[in-house]
């Protein structure tokens, strides 16, 4: 079942690297939140503890509710527009994905043979970390570059459920805050960025004076 979400996870990176609408990137990371917080889940099944419910509650809460919900709030109040226009042609962001991802795929079947490692979850979320980094650097607007940090922070916890071990609880849960705050200061940021640009996008920074 873990594979099977975690390949379900992969092809939403496909998505976010082919989509140009805005909106569709919260429903990916939205799915995302969804996916993880069933992967993280399924050991309840076996071993039912009262703590270890936190964390997947924790994640659907946040990753799957609250902050699409907040990133859906920035759009409409910002009034910000659709396409997502990359720094390079869209067939060459699409196809330096695909590469990557495929290459991520391979490198975990071989480090499989001598480590213990689940090969999908952890080509899955390590493929999320590359595609986040890609977002970030090939992306224009602003808020894309905050979805592509969460789609990394996304990888970060798959990648972690496919290792032999696991951070503790409280680790984990200071991670998801991090999330909060960083998505919290970049709204800020983007109100007071929107006095002085229409755009959004990142080019448009060169314009700001001290």
């Amino acid at each position: 079942m873990e594979n099977v979400l975690s390949i379900l996870f992969c092809l939403s990176l496909l998505y976010l690297a082919l989509t140009s609408r805005v909106k569709h990137c919260v429903n990916v990371l939205q799915a995302q939140g969804i996916i993880l917080a069933v992967i993280n889940t399924l050991p309840l099944f076996h071993h039912f503890t009262l703590g270890e419910i936190i964390l997947p509650a924790a994640l659907l809460g946040i990753k799957g509710v609250l902050i699409p919900f907040y990133i859906r709030k920035i759009i409409t109040d910002l009034d910000i527009k659709d396409p997502i226009e990359p720094t390079i042609q869209q067939f060459t962001f699409i196809m330096l994905v695909i590469t990557l991802m495929s290459a991520v795929f391979v490198a975990s079947g071989i480090l499989a043979k001598s480590t213990e490692i689940n090969i999908i979850p952890f080509a899955s979320g390590f493929s999320a970390i590359i595609t986040g980094i890609l977002v970030i650097i090939f992306r224009k607007k602003l808020l894309v570059h905050v979805m592509g940090f969460l789609a990394m922070e996304n990888g970060i916890f798959l990648f972690g459920s496919a290792i032999a071990f696991k951070l503790p609880v409280i680790i984990e849960l200071g991670m998801l805050l991090d999330i909060f705050v960083v998505v919290f200061l970049m709204g800020i940021a983007l109100n007071k960025i929107s006095t002085t640009l229409s755009g959004f996008e990142a080019a448009q920074l060169r314009r700001l004076k001290d």
